[in-house]
């Protein structure tokens, strides 16, 4: 088999991508006889991605010492994407080589040099795009989507987490779409016992939470529970000891937190919009306050019964979906 470059996001701690660093590259190195991790050596002096300690202590978040507060960094990303171009650019690129990129968005700029040293075979994730309202491009969006939509035609695919997203996409003019879902988390499931209602470990801004859904749940219900977490253990312990996760983003292109959810005996409940009708079937769904109400109170008596995710044969051929249309 040949050669594959991949172009991790920057392994932002307590974020998805720290570990999609360390799951990709394993997985990759499955089906490829030579995996190159483009950014790690230069930015942080790591030979290999694969020899972090393990997955549940943290490890890259010693190593970078970053604000996690943020999606992402803005400074460190900008200068890991720098690092990854320079060494894309001294490479000799060979004809069968295989290029994944694991973001077209942020920051977003390693896709031009593909016009200028092109490969033939280029795939990437496009996990959310500037198309999506009330994020961190939201005063850019749309100079920034045209900008996505010209890199979307580099790659011979565009991966996409859901049908919701991808549909979305299609109307705007991206024909090379494949919905391939995200893959599951590698940590453990805890059985903790229950011991707050209603929980959320939403970002609290606009995009992710709905102050109205919020302040209406709380007024019936009493207090909706946060809880800062440093490390992937301690996020996982305080998921597992939930009966309820609510969920009310106004925008989502897939949810991490519901499969995360599922995987530690907590229900989670969504609005009926986005991507959550293709991951929840409808008793987990509410469409107006008056039904939020009523399955909370339902659920907080019956939590016991923990939903399956409705794609979840999606989930577990992840890197097949994503190989298998690379190869």
């Amino acid at each position: 088999m040949s050669r594959l470059i991949f172009v991790p996001q920057y392994p932002t701690p307590m974020r998805y991508q720290s570990w999609w660093l360390s799951e990709f590259s394993k997985n990759f190195w499955k089906h490829y006889d030579n995996v190159l991790v483009l950014g790690i050596r230069s930015h942080f002096g790591i030979k290999d991605p694969l020899s972090s300690k393990s997955y549940d202590d943290n490890s890259w978040s010693e190593a970078l010492n970053s604000d996690s507060k943020m999606f992402s960094p803005i400074d460190p990303a900008i200068k890991f994407e720098t690092e990854q171009i320079q060494e894309f650019m001294d490479m000799n690129i060979q004809k069968d080589d295989t290029l994944f990129c694991a973001d077209i968005s942020f920051p977003g700029f390693f896709s031009n040099v593909l016009y200028h040293k092109k490969m033939e075979n280029a795939y990437c994730y496009c996990h959310a795009s500037s198309l999506n309202k009330y994020d961190y491009f939201q005063p850019v969006r749309r100079l920034k989507f045209m900008n996505e939509t010209a890199h979307s035609k580099l790659f011979k695919r565009v991966f996409v987490g859901s049908y919701y997203h991808a549909n979305k996409l299609y109307k705007k003019g991206w024909k090379n779409l494949t919905v391939v879902g995200l893959p599951e988390p590698p940590y453990k499931t805890f059985k903790e016992e229950k011991v707050f209602d209603i929980i959320s470990v939403a970002r609290p801004n606009i995009q992710k939470t709905t102050k109205k859904v919020e302040k209406f749940v709380e007024k019936k219900f009493g207090k909706i529970i946060r809880q800062p977490s440093n490390t992937w253990l301690e996020y996982y312990q305080f998921l597992s000891q939930a009966k309820i996760l609510l969920i009310s983003s106004k925008e989502d292109t897939f949810n991490y937190s519901i499969m995360e959810a599922i995987m530690n005996n907590t229900i989670p409940l969504a609005p009926t919009r986005c991507s959550f009708p293709e991951l929840l079937s409808r008793d987990y769904l509410y469409n107006s306050l008056e039904e939020l109400k009523e399955k909370i109170s339902f659920y907080l008596s019956n939590y016991s019964k923990i939903p399956k995710l409705l794609n979840q044969n999606i989930i577990d051929k992840f890197y097949e979906n994503i190989i298998g249309n690379m190869i």
